[in-house]
């Protein structure tokens, strides 16, 4: 009896058990999901592609000017020259300081071409340079400088006196009798003179051969490197 009693008990736990196994609620799993952050768009980047464009632009304007400017194709001729080049650049560019600066050489190029043409008694054509030159920049003080040298030279006569290349060549006695006669004019009218020689070597000859010639006499010339040999004398009026 007291065993049947047990194993009523027992049942009535077990059912018990069942009962409110049946009645629980299902436990939820939470899942976390992580929150992925929105992508990241970069920001538009200016392109510096026509800058670039410009600037190599700029830099072959100033080469082709550059060339012009070295081969002393100053203003001429027209359209194919430093001047209008570095004009073309300031066009674009108008506080360039290559191109303001290559303006400037020019004038300082045409003051020391009018010089080597009053040098040579070529006096228009010194006029026209420093003309030139004064069109570009008529306030720099080498301006006022180169023509006051070109009226001092106009007071003065210029005398050619062409010299033999091939007597020259071979330093022969008909060319040192021709130098001779040359210096001993040269001293008696206190002029000056331009030796123009094709060479620094056959320069120096030729002033060393009229020096001689006057038993030392400090004679007061220069020396030019040019493809005709010659000598220019400057005699004062």
């Amino acid at each position: 009896m007291q065993r049947f009693s047990m194993f009523r008990v027992g049942c009535c736990l077990l059912v018990i058990n069942l009962l409110l196994a049946g009645c629980t609620a299902p436990i939820k799993e939470t899942v976390y999901i992580p929150s992925v952050p929105p992508p990241v768009v970069p920001e538009p980047v200016q392109s510096n592609a026509g800058e670039f464009q410009r600037a190599r632009i700029l830099a072959d304007m100033l080469y082709s000017a550059s060339i012009a400017l070295e081969n002393n194709k100053l203003m001429l001729p027209a359209g194919d020259n430093a001047y209008d080049r570095f004009r073309e650049v300031l066009e674009l560019d108008s506080g360039n300081a290559v191109a303001l600066a290559g303006i400037q050489e020019i004038v300082l190029r045409y003051i020391s071409l009018a010089d080597a043409a009053t040098a040579q008694g070529l006096y228009n054509e010194a006029e026209s340079l420093l003309a030139r030159a004064t069109r570009l920049n008529p306030d720099r003080a080498e301006l006022s400088a180169a023509r006051e040298r070109l009226a001092t030279a106009r007071l003065t006569k210029v005398e050619m006196i062409e010299l033999d290349p091939a007597e020259l060549s071979i330093q022969s006695l008909e060319m040192l009798t021709r130098l001779a006669d040359i210096a001993q004019r040269i001293q008696k009218l206190e002029a000056t003179f331009l030796i123009n020689a094709r060479t620094d070597e056959e320069g120096r000859w030729i002033y060393k051969t009229m020096r001689e010639a006057v038993g030392g006499y400090r004679l007061r010339g220069n020396l030019n490197i040019a493809g005709t040999p010659n000598i220019l004398i400057t005699i004062p009026k």
